[in-house]
């Protein structure tokens, strides 16, 4: 799931008036799942950019 497809914070509170804590535990989960991945994707792309440069 992408950044965007999250639901914002922000619309969870105009939708009920309140935000529910599991709600906001399953963004910060999935934030850092993406964030986790983005990591790594640039980690394999700056080794590759290396890896070419020294053959």
């Amino acid at each position: 799931m992408g950044l965007r497809e999250l639901k914002p914070i922000a619309n969870s509170r105009a939708r009920g008036g309140g935000v529910e804590v599991t709600e906001i535990v399953e963004q910060e989960a999935e934030i850092s799942e993406q964030l986790r991945r983005s990591q790594s994707w640039h980690t394999i792309k700056e080794e590759e950019g290396r890896r070419r440069r020294t053959h």
